[in-house]
């Protein structure tokens, strides 16, 4: 019974769909030939305005000459000369006639002989009586569709009657004003996409054609129409007296059998003229969408389909949706391990790296300090990149925050060497880094994910050039249209492998990697891009890509950046003459503009031979330099040769700074037996060769040291802190610094001493969130609401594994100083403690 029911609703709605679409395709068709129709007609009687006007035009110049002859008196030749010299087309012609003998001149000569002006009209019907030529400016007197002599091309005349001296004597003359047919058929032009191939005409009263298309048979229409459609003879004189004198269409059969539409209206100005337009009847359909109807049917089938399989779709959308969240997922674990893979590889392989140089090189302090230091270094950016993942489901969802801070741009650049130093090594790249008019080093920034994006498309880079090949990294600092920012711009050029233009289309998609041998042998999952884009993104900055397969890719990453105004950035060295010598001519005119910046007297050289001579005539003119930076690379010259050259050829005492790319070997051997100043790895900031500079010479105007400590020293400091491995590792970082510490094992412990004791015991609180019996929230707010103001008021600093923006702002929306997460950078400690010291 149910099985009838389907079929019976089935059978009604097809049925219904199809009786619709009948009658509403019927009722579209014929308004869509209607309108069509119409269209036709009055774009024919827009087409006769057109030609009304083109006429009307050529008449009144033709009226011009004539009564300027008539007033004049003129000879023949006297008139052709005039409208020779008034003429502005060049296909257009006059020719002036006698009445009597119908001869006469032409402004143009004959084609092919030059000397040749006579022109006669004797065999030319139209001029036999020239009765239809009215007043100079009374009418259009135009002539019907004829071969002109002159030139040999189908024309038309505008005509008017003059007078011309012959002899004594004034004679009757008739002025024609010559034009190609083509002129005016040029005006008849209906829109190419609808009428393309419509035929016109112009008939007389008779119905003998003033100009004719193609299509348009017999010497005269009325006969053309007879040839070809039955027409009753009783009927046929009103019919043809219509189309002379009313606007309509009608259908008829062209000499092909054709069925065509031709559209007629008459003209205004002339003696029974009528504008004819044909065209086949075929071309009047439009390519039109019928929406309505495509919606009904549509909806009908979506209807019957519902119907027909609701209970199976809806038990096997359950089966797909559990099918689904599994494969979800285990796709969600896999992509997470993969991306935490590609991404914590870069800085892991700095802490494996410098840990095993560190363990093999235990006697050498400066070595396992160099070690450490880098170790931190990644450290921190492994935390940025743990962060970052664990926050790019925030980005797609619009949830993550910037968190910006002040930070120096030499730092992390520095950072973003030391990074991807032994990857560069490994594969022996020829790696540059150029700095181009960085003179705000200090900016203010989410400094995390800008780390994110400067470092994962250089990882990039080395991942994907082989080995001996070519990176280059160059950083730029130009005018911001926002005011109080620079544009910074990041450019990073490889020759590795290069991407195909498909792969470009998709590379910021999340786990999107090029198919390609030599991309399946190299770890990743193309999370970094995707990571990268969304960071730009965020930061309202762009970023581009070229790439070329086997020849290598140039990413461009350009955000707007903050000037900081936390530091002063107003270095000067006066009277100072430096001599800097580099190869590398983009690193040489990098210096020359730092060095020039500070004040400094500054020249430059390529060439370590002639830079010698110059060192030495400057020396015996009692001229020395007071400073020399040389790089380490020097195409005709090792830069040791040359220290030696200067220190115990000339016995020349100029501090000597040299540069590299890279880092050296041994260095404090070298710069102790080559008696070299001081070693410098590029790019160099102002700030670095201002310092060093400074130090070297010994002025006066010395830097500020930041790294100054003694205030800190012997102040008490509260630390809330449950876990106990914790809290030994803040006291004793703390210890290193002079300060001491007293432990609150909870929110609790903490308000009762901030109660209990002196309010000038401590000088501030680090506060941990989460601990037992009182969390480092409500215990704020209690300290907070505290009656005596002075310990209200007491610094907190949280210090905490709550490390994502909303955590740092429910700190501070509780009455904390500021806000430290865990892992302890020291660095950042002593700063948070000096800034709050300060207020």
């Amino acid at each position: 019974m149910k099985k009838i029911w389907i079929i019976a609703i089935n059978v009604i709605i097809m049925t219904a769909m199809l009786v619709f679409v009948l009658l509403y395709s019927r009722y579209e068709n014929k308004t869509t030939r209607q309108n069509q129709i119409e269209h036709f007609e009055n774009t024919t009687i827009a087409l006769e305005r057109v030609t009304e006007n083109y006429l009307e035009g050529e008449q009144r110049i033709c009226d011009v000459w004539a009564r300027y002859i008539n007033s004049k008196e003129m000879t023949i030749d006297e008139a052709i000369s005039f409208i020779r010299v008034s003429h502005v087309l060049e296909n257009a012609s006059a020719h002036i006639v006698f009445k009597d003998t119908r001869k006469g001149l032409s402004t143009r000569s004959k084609i092919g002989k030059t000397d040749s002006y006579e022109v006669s009209y004797e065999k030319i019907d139209f001029l036999m009586d020239v009765s239809w030529i009215h007043d100079i400016g009374q009418s259009i007197n135009i002539s019907r569709e004829y071969t002109n002599s002159i030139s040999g091309e189908q024309s038309i005349a505008f005509c008017n009657m003059i007078k011309l001296k012959d002899g004594s004597d004034l004679k009757d003359a008739i002025l024609l004003r010559v034009l190609p047919s083509s002129e005016l058929i040029a005006k008849w032009v209906f829109p190419q996409e609808e009428f393309e191939d419509t035929e016109f005409a112009i008939i007389d009263s008779n119905g003998n054609y003033i100009i004719k298309g193609y299509s348009f048979k017999n010497s005269n229409f009325f006969e053309f129409y007879l040839s070809y459609n039955s027409l009753d003879g009783t009927k046929s004189q009103e019919f043809f007296d219509n189309i002379k004198s009313q606007t309509d269409s009608f259908t008829m059969k062209n000499s092909k059998k054709e069925k065509c539409i031709l559209a007629h209206t008459p003209f205004g100005p002339t003696n029974g003229w009528t504008l004819l337009s044909l065209m086949p009847i075929e071309y009047l359909n439009v390519n039109t969408q019928n929406w309505l109807l495509i919606g009904f049917v549509s909806i009908g089938l979506l209807l019957l389909f519902i119907f027909d399989f609701v209970f199976m779709m809806y038990f096997n959308k359950k089966l797909k949706s559990m099918a689904k969240d599994a494969d979800f997922a285990n796709k969600a674990k896999t992509d997470f391990l993969s991306a935490m893979s590609h991404d914590i590889r870069t800085p892991m392989n700095a802490i494996v790296g410098f840990t095993t140089i560190a363990n093999k090189n235990l006697d050498d302090k400066k070595i396992v300090e160099d070690s450490l230091y880098k170790i931190t270094l990644a450290s921190n950016h492994l935390l940025t990149l743990i962060n970052d993942i664990l926050d790019i489901s925030k980005v797609e969802s619009g949830k993550l925050v910037l968190t910006p801070q002040s930070f120096s741009l030499v730092e992390t650049v520095k950072n973003l060497i030391n990074i991807s130093s032994l990857m560069i090594k490994e594969k022996n790249i020829d790696f540059k880094f150029y700095i181009n008019n960085i003179f705000k080093e200090n900016l203010y920034a989410d400094l995390l994910r800008l780390n994110q994006i400067f470092i994962n498309i250089l990882s990039n880079a080395i991942k994907y050039t082989e080995k001996n090949g070519k990176i280059i990294v160059s950083m730029k600092e130009e005018q911001s249209l926002k005011e109080g920012y620079v544009k910074l711009t990041y450019i990073v050029s490889d020759t590795g492998i290069g991407m195909t233009p498909e792969f470009m289309k998709t590379m910021y998609q999340q786990f999107s990697r090029q198919v390609d041998s030599r991309v399946n042998s190299i770890q990743g999952t193309g999370l970094g891009l995707a990571i990268t884009k969304q960071m730009v993104d965020l930061m309202e900055g762009s970023i581009d890509c070229e790439s070329e397969v086997g020849v290598g890719t140039k990413f461009t990453v350009t955000i707007d950046l903050p000037v900081s105004n936390t530091t002063s950035e107003d270095y000067k060295l006066s009277e100072i003459d430096a001599l800097i010598i580099d190869n590398d001519v983009l690193a040489l005119e990098s210096q020359y503009d730092i060095l020039k910046s500070l004040g400094i007297n500054v020249t430059k050289s390529e060439d370590g031979i002639k830079s010698l001579e110059l060192i030495k005539e400057r020396h015996d003119n009692n001229n020395d330099f007071d400073i020399i930076i040389c790089d380490l690379s020097n195409n005709n010259i090792n830069v040791m040769d040359f220290s030696n050259k200067i220190r115990k050829e000339l016995k020349i005492n100029i501090p000597i700074i040299i540069t590299s790319n890279t880092e050296i070997d041994d260095l404090e051997k070298v710069l102790k037996e080559y008696s070299i100043n001081a070693f410098l790895q590029k790019p160099l900031f102002k700030s670095i060769l201002y310092k060093n500079i400074n130090e070297l010479l010994g002025n006066d105007n010395k830097i500020v040291n930041n790294n100054d400590y003694k205030d800190l020293s012997g102040i008490n400091i509260l630390v809330a802190e449950d876990y106990d491995i914790n809290y030994e590792i803040i006291s004793s970082l703390l210890e290193m610094y002079g300060i001491n510490t007293e432990r609150a094992e909870n929110g609790k412990v903490c308000v009762d001493k901030i109660i209990n004791e002196p309010s000038d015991k401590y000088a501030l609180i680090f506060m941990d969130i989460q601990m037992p019996v009182m969390n480092g929230l409500d215990a704020t707010k209690m300290i907070r609401n505290l009656d005596d103001p002075s310990k209200s008021s007491i610094p907190i600093i949280a210090m905490t594994s709550d490390a994502f923006s909303e955590n740092v702002k429910e700190c501070l929306d509780v009455g904390m100083n500021g806000h430290i997460a865990k892992p302890i950078d020291i660095n950042l400690v002593i700063k948070e403690i000096k800034k709050v010291r300060r207020t």
